[in-house]
């Protein structure tokens, strides 16, 4: 009987301990530690599957070619290549969608591929916008 008890006892501590090892364990946070890279980086091909899907999918919001609408833009400023927003940023948005926005998630629309294709035609992207306004500024200099 004595033994029960003990048995008992250890067992009620050892389910204590369980629970608040697991209430007071550190949340894994919602974005992984290690950043995804785009495995289409500077691939031509696949900014061009991903010139359609953004068509597809995202124009309606933010306009043709990334310029901006009800969306965002996303070819310049924090979202343009070396802007605050990185890749990785850019994919964790599209796979979770932003709370309190019209921006919803494409988990289950878009592959990781062609969230990868999207991500890699706005840069494309940025990246002429960047040459276009480079050459426009030096076409308005005086000579």
């Amino acid at each position: 009987m004595i033994n029960n008890v003990h048995k008992s006892i250890w067992l009620f501590i050892a389910g204590v301990v369980w629970v608040g090892v697991a209430c007071c364990a550190p949340v894994q946070a919602e974005t992984p530690s290690a950043e995804p890279t785009n495995p289409f980086y500077n691939d031509h091909a696949a900014a061009q599957k991903g010139e359609e899907l953004f068509g597809r999918n995202c124009q309606q919001c933010h306009n043709s070619r990334g310029k901006g609408g009800k969306g965002p833009q996303l070819v310049r400023g924090s979202w343009a290549p070396g802007g605050a927003n990185s890749d990785a940023f850019m994919y964790f948005t599209i796979v979770t969608g932003r709370p309190g926005t019209p921006m919803g998630s494409f988990a289950t629309s878009l592959s990781p591929d062609e969230i990868w294709q999207v991500i890699t035609f706005l840069r494309e992207e940025s990246q002429r916008v960047k040459a276009a306004a480079a050459k426009n500024k030096g076409d308005e200099e005086p000579w």
